[in-house]
């Protein structure tokens, strides 16, 4: 599974070849099954036991064990009285988390049975997908209250999103269903397997990598504009510069720009600053890191969305015989670092953007357009509402960069005494996905409004992006410009992301 698969899978589909592993999880049930006649000391984890602390003692009724389970996690309102959802993950979201979890447990390993794999797909495909709230995972024992959603929807006591939302079995409709599979009952080791791992946090990270790739893409296309008619130094965008270095970003970002930079370079003068600031000189190495930390982001991902994560596991023993193994397969370790990583790419792009802004803004920086790029400095105020947008924008995400790799709570009764909180990571990284965008649109007017001031008016291209949108002569109120620019950036896939992206 790939990232664009989830992207894809998040708004519409299933997985159509679900059925090339019906054979192998069968062997599996079947394995556990004999697991559960001969096992002498009747003690494993979540099939016996209870859980977490609880886990101590052999109990005879597995199928309450796992309701105790689906029923002790449950406690974070997703709906109101009426059923109406809230404090809870888009649809787009839900229906990213179910998938991630269909496909994690069709990798084999859990003991989970076809059957119950096959009524996810199936509710994934009608889209009548389970609601799951927001909040509750530590990331470890997996994304237990979000993913806890999942089977308290399947035994029709929770409710759904989606086209299909009145397909499935709520309490609002009593749990009546005509889809194939209900009524479903949890059987031996099934509640712990979809509950017990890291899809939730794997996923929303998977979709907020897409995200800010195309953010950043469409930062190389609103430069790409700019450097069409304001000019700068192109040695720094020279390819040959940038072959001193191994690494790739930087020389996508001047694959991409030196074409257009060097048409249009700006020439040494005696008494002149002989290169540009930072902001402007060092792009390939600041977007260009970005690029390459996205890519190693992603590439995290897509290998714990290829792994499972559960616990316990199928293993074979030394001596080819088949258990159930404990341990920390639900540890979502390298996923919570990796979603701090995000944050802190995202962090530096909001630093280089208000910075950007600042050049674009300042007549002895750029050379070329008036003070806040005002058509009567002075008399105008310009775009100095944006900029002191920009600076709360930049300020707020920077304040949110503390990583949440380390903010370990001991809990559970000791039992979960070192955790990685990757979750409250990507719940943070939404909203800075989100000031994002709105970042994103500040930089798209300004350079636009910058083409009301260039020397060369006949370089200025013709962008789609803008149609529609007036630049500024009077100073007006620019909240539905950047509403309108917000809405076409969300809405669209920039033409330089390749998805994907790994």
């Amino acid at each position: 599974m790939n990232l664009s698969l989830l992207e894809s899978l998040s708004h519409s589909g299933s997985f159509p070849h679900l059925s090339n592993v019906r054979l192998l999880l069968a062997e599996e049930r079947k394995q556990l099954e004999s697991i559960l006649k001969s096992s002498e000391y009747k003690l494993i984890y979540g099939i016996h036991t209870g859980f977490g602390p609880h886990a101590f003692r052999s109990n005879e009724d597995m199928e309450k064990i796992q309701k105790s389970l689906i029923y002790h996690l449950t406690v974070e309102p997703v709906f109101s009285l009426e059923g109406i959802p809230f404090s809870n993950l888009t649809h787009k979201e839900a229906r990213a988390v179910l998938a991630a979890r269909i496909h994690c447990l069709s990798l084999g390993g859990s003991g989970i049975r076809f059957e119950t794999l096959e009524l996810l797909n199936t509710l994934l495909e009608m889209d009548c997908i389970p609601v799951l709230p927001e909040r509750g995972s530590l990331s470890a024992s997996g994304d237990l209250i979000p993913l806890s959603y999942i089977p308290l929807a399947l035994l029709g006591e929770s409710g759904f999103t989606g086209r299909g939302k009145d397909l499935g079995p709520s309490r609002w409709n009593g749990g009546v269903t005509q889809i194939p599979g209900f009524p479903w009952t949890p059987q031996a080791k099934e509640a712990i397997s979809l509950t017990n791992g890291t899809s939730f946090t794997t996923a929303l990270l998977g979709l907020q990598v897409l995200e800010f790739r195309n953010i950043l893409s469409f930062s190389l296309e609103l430069l790409q504009y700019l450097f069409s008619f304001h000019s700068v130094f192109s040695d720094a965008f020279h390819p040959a510069y940038h072959n001193h270095k191994q690494f790739d970003g930087p020389k996508e970002i001047v694959r991409i720009l030196y074409p257009i930079v060097s048409k249009n370079s700006k020439e040494k003068q005696e008494g002149n600053r002989i290169q540009d600031i930072y902001s402007i000189r060092c792009i390939p190495q600041i977007l260009g890191s970005l690029l390459d930390e996205v890519i190693s982001v992603a590439k995290i991902v897509e290998q714990e969305l290829n792994s499972l994560s559960d616990n316990p596991v199928l293993i074979k023993s030394e001596n080819s015989e088949v258990r159930f193994a404990e341990g920390g397969g639900f540890y979502a370790a390298q996923v919570s670092f990796a979603a701090d990583r995000l944050q802190n790419v995202m962090a530096v792009w909001f630093t280089w953007v208000d910075r950007f802004l600042n050049y674009l803004y300042e007549p002895k920086e750029n050379g070329e357009f008036p003070l806040m790029l005002s058509e009567k400095p002075g008399t105008f105020a310009g775009l100095s509402g944006l900029g002191l947008m920009s600076t709360h924008l930049t300020a707020e995400v920077r304040r949110d960069s503390m990583p949440g790799s380390v903010q370990s709570l001991s809990t559970n009764g000791n039992n979960q005494d070192i955790v990685p909180m990757g979750a409250i990571s990507v719940l943070r990284n939404r909203r800075t996905v989100a000031s994002g965008y709105r970042l994103l649109s500040i930089l798209a007017f300004s350079v636009y409004q910058s083409s009301r001031f260039a020397k060369k008016k006949d370089l200025v291209p013709r962008k789609d992006l803008f149609i529609g949108i007036e630049t500024m002569a009077e100073d007006r109120s620019l909240d539905f410009d950047i509403q309108t620019l917000e809405e076409r950036f969300r809405n669209s896939i920039s033409s330089l992301v390749k998805i994907p992206i790994g």
